[in-house]
């Protein structure tokens, strides 16, 4: 199943920014750092991270890609099970941003 989320914020900026949509997918087999994945953090709703680190356990480690994004030690650890999805590809909000 494929889903659309629209992008909130510049905290993935160059690649991702304010207004674009992303393609998320459910179906994957797994996680790899460096991967884009949306997810539903337990106190800041749908965000969309990279994935910094994997635990030995499967949690996640999280970031963003520029300055403003909210800090990996604020979101803290991911349950794998919180992921809505992988993200696979985008529709830029602006030609402009498009790289």
């Amino acid at each position: 199943m494929l889903r659309f989320i629209k992008v909130q914020g510049e905290s993935m900026a160059p690649n991702l920014h304010d207004g674009d949509f992303v393609f998320i997918s459910r179906w994957y087999r797994k996680l790899k750092i460096g991967q884009l994945v949306v997810v539903d953090h337990a106190l800041y709703g749908f965000i969309v991270k990279k994935i910094l680190h994997i635990a030995p356990d499967g949690q996640l480690w999280l970031g963003g890609e520029n300055n403003k994004s909210l800090q990996s030690e604020r979101i803290g650890w991911v349950s794998p099970r919180r992921v809505i999805g992988k993200v696979i590809g985008r529709i830029c909000a602006s030609q402009s941003k498009c790289q």
